[in-house]
């Protein structure tokens, strides 16, 4: 034992070799960078990377004697590469107005501070400013002015800019705050290689190789500051350091506490019962960061509830398979009925989305030489769900119901299609009870009962999912740990992976989210084929056929996109994370790591805003799915090296968040649509492992306990939607209820089967006959269109107005419809109130009969 001490005592001083040598090499480095540093910047309007300092300015304009851009009435100019040095910034404006408008007075302000205000003139002037700036994070140079509209251009502006220059003041050297952050780069790469298990040279090497990126930073201080900010500080990176440094210390104690509680099952339940608080809590103004953190500890804590053996979540994969078609048929008609039902009348009206998409399928319906791959002007979408509705409208009609139909459909499948993907995955009855999950989530239901693809791209992948972890030749593990072979022959196994490749495929054209499918397909197969050459090679010509059959899929939109590049990315690249307007936010890892901390808590805290595609600002999982959700995660992450299941459900989410991620509006609930099937499948594994934990209090307890927890789930979801999501003006507003509400007045002539009703005129008014909701409810009709002028005497008519329309106009209304002409009163009223939608005045009594036959 002494001999086995004194050999180790030799051992510690060279620990402190490594790093040593690392922090001398990065100072020396800095220094070297600092020597030969020039920061400063010089940007002009027309200069393409102008992106990069400008923050809400509009493009670039030309004159006979400038190159400039407009700005917004908030407009920033980002100061990267000073970290608290004062900034000289010079600004080459101009404030043209008309004559007699007061002088434009622009307000300054940098890193908290007033600068003050100064008088731009309508001529070119440069204008010299002192900023202060901030020791760490981003720092803009704030430009507020007060609004100006021009005439004949809708825009806000504020100033005219057509350069700036930028430089600090004073001798350029190593500011405290970024050098000791960017010393801490190759410690942190040091470190994390080797609690990963890196032989030492390597650890060493990706410390040196972050060391020369410090280098980097030092030598070219503005771009470093654009491209690798002073973000976080202090937390980041003292906190992580900490972490690593006494990662083995934290492991023991985690441990013994986790021994601890596993002995006494209460205080798992308990660490439970306290996340579910947390989650509560959350929407209930806790504060996110207490209960972010609470869940989180509840969580660990309840935790302690599965043994180590139930970590895969595939002990039940054997039982319960008789009554599985049963529970799926009636999970479907579940998810048919609330996709369904009043599919019409919630949401109470058709969004102009909605509508253009109906106008796509009509015209391809109606026009046979309309075949569009892409469609950029009024749709900016692939095509695939305009031709999927295209018969739908063709033979029923255009109405809300169904133009919607394609997409509640193909949201009812989804738990059929999630199911299939995770029985492999995960086990029969983790896999029921995620299919159950997603078949009533409110996110779900949202998503599937408008006129959208949304829903058809994560139909498609899900499906494919479960076509490839079923084919590729590696084997399943069994209850007891063995293998057992792949059933079915090779070729049977090709043909289900071209099929997959085809879905992938089709997937590319359904909605934008779909660009990921065969990212997300490859990283399953990766899994599923693990690291086995064998494997591998076994599976070459089945993934080959996947490949083919995927390309020749995509090969007309590749053809469209070689052709029009430009359109097939305006809406991505309108949406980009890299073209945000955050006039506080703008280096590419600031944005990324805020939109990661946005879906963090998007699932628990705070939702997306847009009413169209959830309650606004409301968690996008109800309370139980995200405890569960959490509780999954935790296991996915004990357990995932030992279920290439549970990694696979993960990295479906990590692949499907990229979209949202990437992108501005975050949380943006349809774009992160995709990780609402791996997030029901983890939610499904955690159902099963806790369940499993109470069979020893009674048989039944299991089934109790999930079906307590699902019944809950499902109340939950079905309040908020039906209940709450109807009456709420912040979702409903989001909609065109009035053009709706006309369109569907306008209709009912052409289906009334009483001639005196099909002879009524209705005049709607002119200056939304041309909105695309209105010309869907009336394709292939004839609408009259209400001026103000006399109508025409004879007949019976209707002149439908918004009910925001003033005494004046409704009187007008009367006179236009002549002698014996009434008011007949609102055509619908808003969702839960009696407050009117649209006002109908009509002459005769066929016309009144009309209305009434319209209301119901």
């Amino acid at each position: 034992m002494n001999a086995s001490l004194g050999a180790t005592q030799p051992e510690h001083p060279r620990r402190f070799i490594p790093p040593g040598l690392l922090l001398l090499l990065t100072l020396a480095l800095l220094l070297v960078g600092a020597a030969v540093a020039r920061p400063g910047v010089v940007v002009t309007a027309a200069d393409p990377t102008a992106g990069r300092t400008l923050v809400r300015f509009y493009g670039v304009e030309r004159n006979a004697t400038a190159t400039y851009r407009w700005s917004e009435p908030l407009a920033g100019v980002f100061l990267y590469g000073y970290e608290g040095r004062p900034a000289r910034v010079a600004l080459r404006l101009a404030a043209p107005r008309p004559n007699g408008s007061p002088p434009v007075l622009v307000q300054a302000r940098s890193a908290g501070v007033a600068l003050g205000g100064f008088v731009v003139t309508s001529d070119w002037r440069r204008y010299h400013l002192l900023a202060p700036t901030s020791p760490a994070g981003e720092t803009a140079l704030l430009l507020e002015t007060p609004a100006y509209t021009p005439t004949g251009d809708p825009r806000e502006l504020g100033v005219v800019l057509s350069a700036v220059q930028i430089a600090p003041v004073g001798a350029a050297g190593l500011q405290p705050v970024r050098t000791l952050y960017l010393l801490a780069l190759p410690l942190l790469g040091w470190l994390l290689l080797s609690r990963l298990g890196a032989a030492p040279v390597a650890a060493v090497g990706g410390g040196a190789v972050l060391g020369g990126v410090a280098g980097w930073a030092a030598a070219w201080p503005t771009l470093a500051g654009y491209w690798l900010p002073s973000l976080g500080w202090p937390w980041w990176p003292a906190l992580p350091l900490l972490l690593l440094a006494f990662w083995p210390w934290f492991k023991r104690r985690l441990a013994a506490a986790r021994m601890w509680a596993t002995a006494r099952p209460s205080v798992g339940w308990l660490g439970l019962a306290v996340a579910l608080a947390a989650l509560v809590g959350m929407r209930v103004e806790l504060p996110p960061a207490v209960g972010m953190l609470t869940l989180a500890l509840g969580v660990w804590v309840g935790l302690t509830l599965v043994p180590a053996t139930q970590h895969t979540a595939r002990a039940e994969i054997g039982r319960g398979t008789s009554k599985v078609w049963l529970v799926l048929l009636g999970l479907l008609a579940l998810a048919l009925f609330l996709r369904l039902y009043n599919l019409d009348g919630q949401p109470a009206g058709l969004w102009r989305d909605e509508s253009r998409h109906g106008l796509q399928a009509l015209r391809i319906w109606s026009d046979p030489s309309y075949r569009p791959i892409y469609v950029v002007e009024g749709a900016d979408l692939p095509a695939l769900l305009f031709y999927l509705m295209a018969p739908v409208l063709g033979l029923l009609g255009p109405h809300a119901w169904s133009v919607r139909l394609v997409s509640a459909l193909a949201g009812a499948l989804t738990p059929l299609a999630l199911a299939w993907a995770a029985v492999p995955l995960v086990g029969r009855r983790a896999a029921l009870s995620a299919a159950a999950l997603i078949s009533w989530a409110s996110w779900s239901l949202s998503m599937s009962r408008w006129a959208f693809p949304a829903t058809l791209d994560h139909l498609l992948v899900l499906t494919a999912v479960g076509l490839v972890w079923r084919c590729l030749p590696a084997p399943l593990p069994t209850v007891e740990g063995q293998t057992a072979p792949r059933s079915g022959g090779a070729f049977w196994s090709n043909v289900g992976l071209a099929l997959a490749g085809l879905l992938g495929g089709l997937a590319v054209y359904a909605y934008h989210t779909g660009r990921v499918a065969p990212l997300a397909l490859a990283a399953v197969a990766a899994l599923r084929l693990g690291t086995a050459s064998a494997a591998w090679r076994k599976a070459a010509p089945g993934l080959a056929m996947a490949t083919l059959v995927g390309a020749v899929t995509v090969a007309p939109l590749a053809a469209y996109i070689l052709g029009d590049l430009n359109g097939y990315n305006r809406r991505v690249g309108s949406v980009s994370l890299l073209d945000s307007n955050d006039p506080y936010t703008h280096t590419p890892s600031g944005l990324l790591l805020s939109n990661l901390g946005r879906y963090a808590l998007a699932y628990h805290v705070s939702g997306d805003t847009n009413g169209r595609h959830h309650m606004p600002a409301a968690p996008l999982l109800d309370p139980v799915t995200g405890l569960l959700l959490a509780v999954g995660l935790g296991l996915a992450l004990v357990g995932a090296k030992r279920n290439p299941g549970l990694a696979a459900a993960c990295a479906l989410g990590a692949v499907y968040l990229i979209p949202g991620v990437f992108s501005g509006n975050a949380p943006h609930a349809m774009r992160a649509l995709g990780t609402l099937a791996p997030a029901c499948l983890l939610a499904g594994v955690a159902l099963t492992a806790l369940t499993e934990t109470v069979r020893r209090w009674h048989p039944r307890a299991p089934a109790v306990l999930g079906a307590l927890a699902l019944g809950v789930s499902l109340s939950f979801n079905g309040w908020l939607y039906f209940g709450v999501m109807r009456v709420t003006p912040t979702v409903y507003g989001e909609f065109d209820l009035l053009e709706t509400t006309l369109g569907l007045v306008a209709q009912a002539p052409a289906a009334a089967t009483d001639p005196a009703l099909r002879a009524v005129r209705v005049y709607v008014p002119a200056s939304l006959r041309d909105s695309d909701t209105l010309r869907f409810l009336t394709w292939g009709l004839t609408v009259e269109v209400y001026t103000g002028a006399a109508l025409p005497a004879e007949g019976s008519a209707l002149v439908l107005l918004p009910a925001s329309a003033r005494p004046a106009e409704q009187t007008a209304a009367l006179a236009a419809l002549g002698p014996g002409a009434v008011a007949l009163g609102a055509t619908a009223t808003y969702p839960g109130t009696d407050q009117p939608i649209a006002l109908a005045f009509g002459r005769g009594a066929a016309a009144a009969r009309l209305l009434a036959a319209a209301r119901r």
